[in-house]
């Protein structure tokens, strides 16, 4: 068998960098014709690095890297994005559904008051921004907006350097004059990190005053936060899985040297930590209660749950569910219920089935009369199409 050697072009340091690839690794695997070879970018490795390679995946953080590559005549698909190159491919996530993604987890924490923290001229943390604040524009809702510039390397991104604001003054005084309380996106985990540890220094409690929702799900950053992160998966491991795909054909089929259409990958789940685990309602036994609602998602509830987790009586809670959020804790339940299966089928990768049983619906055709009866449509329509490997490919 002839192989094809694929060299992939990326920092191992970060959580996105390793499940990057990951996911690359797997389709190798699954190919059984492609070898792998791994360059350290911080290495600053010369051009021969690249011989007896076949094509390269990388995060191209600059122009120079990119100049770099193309001397070597090789196929390239560019993971990061930043800037289209002519000749190179490009996959990368889905910036625009993070960025709804972000916006329907804030919104559905009843919070009034928005923020995002972003990179002022950097392409994802863009994105990002523009889709958040359009989701909540759709709701009537608008957002504060700090962007913070960096260095012109872009290679900022991929280590876990945690000092990575520049003006650690201004954003802290631009936090502490939010209003209270607050739910802020940023861009990034790095950055999630960096606004907690200044809302911290400014006397905030996170979530009390800020809520703080990051991307990447990087656990060690996340975890090991004093108030643990809530972040958005953006698939690394689909990316990497879809770009060596992407790669294997071009090598097999030499493309022209026109600009391609970059591919995107649908991120993950929202993975829900302590910074946003608040819900911003009176009175606070109540937020306590909305929150034991999404940590049972994959259960049956009842009002009768809600009574033993509260220690209060069934009136009073369906009163004050009535009065506070106009349903009644059964309609609320299930509405919680039937969008987390809408965005568990719209990402693909589950069998409706898979997704019943995630929302607490052990009957797949009692689940498809209640959502039905919740979207006014089965759910088959919003079944993403999926193929290959469900966790590699989420949405590609």
């Amino acid at each position: 068998m002839v192989y094809m050697k694929i060299a992939v072009f990326s920092e191992s340091s970060s959580e996105y960098g390793r499940r990057l690839i990951d996911g690359v690794a797997a389709y190798a695997l699954k190919a059984s014709d492609l070898r792998l070879t791994w360059i350290n970018p911080d290495a600053r490795p010369s051009r021969r690095a690249f011989d007896g390679c076949d094509g390269v995946v990388a995060r191209i953080a600059n122009d120079a890297i990119a100049r770099r590559l193309m001397r070597t005549g090789l196929p390239v698909v560019d993971v990061f994005c930043q800037r289209t190159y002519p000749g190179f491919f490009g996959v990368n996530s889905d910036h625009g559904k993070i960025g709804r993604l972000a916006a329907e987890h804030l919104l559905a924490k009843r919070y009034e008051n928005f923020a995002f923290v972003g990179f002022l001229g950097v392409s994802f943390s863009d994105k990002r921004r523009r889709a958040f604040l359009e989701a909540l524009d759709a709701e009537g809702r608008a957002a504060a907006v700090y962007e913070t510039e960096l260095a012109k390397d872009q290679r900022a991104f991929f280590n876990t350097d945690i000092d990575l604001v520049p003006d650690k003054r201004a954003l802290s005084s631009w936090l502490a004059a939010l209003p209270r309380p607050t739910a802020v996106f940023a861009a990034n985990d790095l950055l999630a990190l960096n606004v907690a540890r200044l809302a911290k220094d400014a006397g905030l409690s996170v979530p009390g005053d800020l809520a703080i929702l990051g991307v990447d799900d990087d656990r060690l950053l996340c975890a090991f936060a004093e108030t643990p992160i809530s972040s958005i998966d953006p698939n690394a491991f689909g990316i990497g899985f879809a770009a060596a795909r992407a790669l294997a054909a071009a090598i097999r089929t030499p493309p022209t040297k026109k600009a391609h259409p970059i591919y995107h990958v649908a991120p993950g789940e929202v993975r829900e930590r302590a910074s946003t685990e608040r819900h911003a309602v009176m009175p606070e036994w109540l937020g306590d209660a909305l929150g034991f609602i999404d940590s049972a998602m994959d259960r049956p509830l009842s009002t009768s749950d809600l009574v033993a987790a509260t220690g209060l009586s069934h009136v009073t809670i369906s009163k004050t569910f009535r009065r506070r959020l106009g349903m009644t804790p059964l309609q609320y339940i299930a509405g919680v219920k039937m969008r987390a299966a809408r965005a568990l089928l719209e990402r693909g990768g589950l069998l409706a089935k898979e997704v019943a049983q995630r929302v607490g619906y052990s009957s797949l055709s009692r689940f498809s009369i209640v959502y039905k009866g919740y979207w006014g449509h089965s759910p088959r329509r919003n079944a993403g199409n999926t193929t290959g490997m469900k966790s590699a490919e989420q949405g590609t």
